[in-house]
């Protein structure tokens, strides 16, 4: 119902277990899956079932250790939703998945933070990339960092999403990753070349 109301959102299917999910997904081929915490494993199930799978968002995950948090970003989920998060970050992480991004609810980011310092997530980020990087683009890395979605970095910076999305996009790709939840999980904390500290808020 929430989705629904969105005019930018169609449901195209819903699905009661995990192999009508499978069913449905391969019938409507959806740009989206959201999918509740519990049910992770059908991941692994569509990967094998379905070729060239959707991109996933989980929703509602709350004890889930960095290590397993490492694991669902490095795969085909593009969007993770903590269960106290407000019913508009489902949304608008359904939205910076299809906008080609990726959506991390603020609640997680120490999660993967911690993982980063665990060393549980080898995604190779050279934080030299951020050299590369125009004046513009360090400050969407800034907010970027900092969960915001394209919607809110637009506002802060006071330009279109459009644009937004397409600093974003440079970004994601001098950095070698392919999402926001990874960028999130590889940089960690550190400090930019002008000398402005980039975390993620929570940590």
């Amino acid at each position: 119902m929430l989705l629904a109301r969105d005019p930018g959102i169609s449901v195209v299917a819903e699905a009661a277990d995990e192999r009508q999910a499978v069913k449905r997904v391969a019938e409507y081929r959806p740009d989206v899956i959201l999918l509740e915490a519990g049910l992770t494993e059908l991941i692994q199930e569509l990967d094998r079932s379905v070729p060239s799978p959707p991109a996933t968002v989980v929703y509602g995950i709350d004890a889930m250790s960095p290590e397993r948090l490492a694991d669902l970003v490095r795969g085909n989920v593009r969007g993770v939703v903590h269960r106290d998060a407000a019913n508009d970050d489902v949304v608008h992480a359904v939205h910076a998945v299809v906008d080609d991004g990726g959506f991390a609810s603020p609640e997680l980011t120490a999660c993967l933070l911690q993982a980063v310092r665990a060393g549980c997530t080898p995604l190779g980020v050279d934080h030299r990339f951020r050299e590369l990087l125009t004046e513009r683009e360090n400050g969407v890395l800034a907010l970027l960092c900092q969960g915001l979605s394209n919607k809110a970095i637009a506002a802060a910076l006071c330009v279109t999403e459009k644009t937004v999305k397409f600093h974003v996009s440079n970004v994601l790709g001098k950095s070698g990753v392919s999402t926001r939840a990874q960028l999130i999980a590889a940089m960690g904390s550190f400090t930019t070349p002008h000398g402005h500290s980039i975390g993620a808020r929570g940590a």
